[in-house]
């Protein structure tokens, strides 16, 4: 068993109203969303999360699967995929400030540098464009990168329970699901995702539904349920009790660690930066745009260059609205991920010919 050793998660916060519209109140999933968070910090630090790649081979897909609701889960994020992106960046800082993960992470030396940084996480980046656009079933691309990415796991955890005494659990899965789809459902307004198709929302949420399986997390402590309503409330909670008191922390190497994840990866977007990054997912933690001005003081010690930053994406995300914005902002995402993977030119400029170019399945 992996022992515990997270947080205090004591603190308790009720659903917004700032994500997808729902035909269900969130309000009225607020109970059990309680429950299902506190068995996340109870039992869920006590199960492992470490079988192994060939358990995935065997058991295969869960019997929930849907192969269509899957399909249309890919078309939802395309249509939505800059602010998809936006919400998993912005998700992967809060997910940085868990100290569990913290530990791992360098424990691996696999995130010490700008450039190991721009490496795993660039392969990270590459790893998800697959789980979006590859069918799932054996032999795909997309079931090759699971088997490659629950090896990488199962490879840290099971150094961190010989270098750390405790190894990766149901828990600290959960909190990185959470990183790629949680923002995503709770503070979608804030990613430019204004988007009212409930049944797109239960598709995009089944996804993530799926690869929590595939990557070993047990549905009882599966955030993404059937209802759109009980995912989005209890991500709300995640929120509230989870990542909002950790990332308050600014602990030193969740700081480091966050600052080596926006340098290394300036060399996809020169725009990222952290402290306004930080601001913006902290405002976006308070679900208040109206907090972005001169009277509150955190956000007039920002630098010039960061107040820009955060008025752009406040812009930008109100913006993305129209559909034509948001289409452009997609082509944008999707012509800048083709750079990367055939021409990553910032890459060659701050890291070198040698290194900048990151592979993850030969055939992709």
């Amino acid at each position: 068993m992996c022992k515990t050793r997270l947080f205090d998660a004591s603190s308790e916060g009720q659903p917004t109203n700032n994500g997808p519209p729902m035909h269900n109140k969130a309000k009225d999933y607020s109970v059990f969303a309680k429950e299902f968070v506190d068995n996340l910090l109870s039992e869920g630090t006590r199960a492992a999360c470490d079988d192994s790649v060939e358990s995935f081979n065997n058991d295969g897909l869960p019997p929930f699967y849907d192969e269509d609701l899957f399909k249309r889960g890919q078309a939802f994020h395309h249509k939505h995929i800059f602010g998809m992106f936006l919400g998993s960046l912005l998700g992967l800082l809060a997910d940085l400030s868990i100290k569990s993960a913290l530990a791992i992470l360098s424990m691996t030396k696999q995130s010490s540098s700008d450039l190991s940084a721009y490496k795993r996480y660039m392969s990270t980046i590459f790893h998800v464009v697959v789980w979006y656009e590859s069918e799932f079933k054996p032999g795909s691309r997309l079931w090759e990168s699971v088997k490659m990415v629950k090896a990488k796991h199962n490879r840290a955890s099971k150094k961190a329970m010989k270098v750390l005494n405790f190894g990766i659990n149901q828990t600290d899965m959960i909190l990185a699901q959470w990183g790629f789809m949680g923002l995503v459902v709770t503070r979608s307004k804030f990613l430019g995702i204004h988007d009212d198709d409930e049944e797109g929302w239960k598709s995009f949420i089944h996804v993530w539904r799926v690869l929590g399986y595939a990557f070993g997390i047990q549905d009882q402590f599966n955030i993404c349920r059937e209802s759109v309503a009980e995912t989005r409330a209890i991500c709300e909670e995640v929120l509230k009790r989870i990542m909002e008191p950790e990332v308050a922390e600014k602990d030193s190497r969740f700081i480091l660690m966050s600052t080596y994840l926006l340098d290394g990866l300036w060399a996809m977007n020169p725009f990222l930066e952290l402290t306004s990054f930080l601001f913006y997912l902290r405002t976006m933690f308070k679900n208040n745009l109206s907090s972005i001005n001169e009277k509150n003081e955190e956000y007039r010690r920002l630098s010039k260059g960061a107040k820009f930053r955060v008025n752009f994406l406040v812009f930008l995300t109100s913006l993305m609205r129209f559909r034509l914005v948001r289409e452009l902002m997609g082509y944008v995402k999707r012509h800048s991920l083709w750079l990367m993977k055939h021409f990553p030119c910032l890459a060659y400029y701050k890291f070198g010919k040698e290194h900048a170019h990151v592979d993850i399945l030969t055939s992709y």
